[in-house]
């Protein structure tokens, strides 16, 4: 017999260690609770800012759009003249 196989059986023989499951649980359940509710207020803030960024830039292409046309009626007024 190998001194793998040796020490595998060893490790078969002994029994596992005890922990107490309700503890557990209860820290991977607060544990996941606590990542869920920081990934969700962090998901609110990104989608502020894109609503901020998207509405500025919304606004940005219309003030930019006005002013087009305002320089093109300029220049048909002044072409007709």
């Amino acid at each position: 017999m190998s001194p793998d196989e040796e020490q595998l059986k060893k490790l078969l023989n002994q029994s596992a260690p005890v922990t107490d499951e309700d503890k557990a649980l209860q820290q991977v359940l607060r544990k996941s609770t606590n990542t869920t509710a920081i990934k969700d207020v962090g998901s609110l803030f990104v989608g502020w800012f894109w609503v901020l960024l998207l509405g500025f830039g919304a606004s940005a292409y219309s003030a930019k759009r006005r002013f087009d046309l305002r320089q093109k009626l300029k220049q048909t007024k002044n072409n007709k003249n």
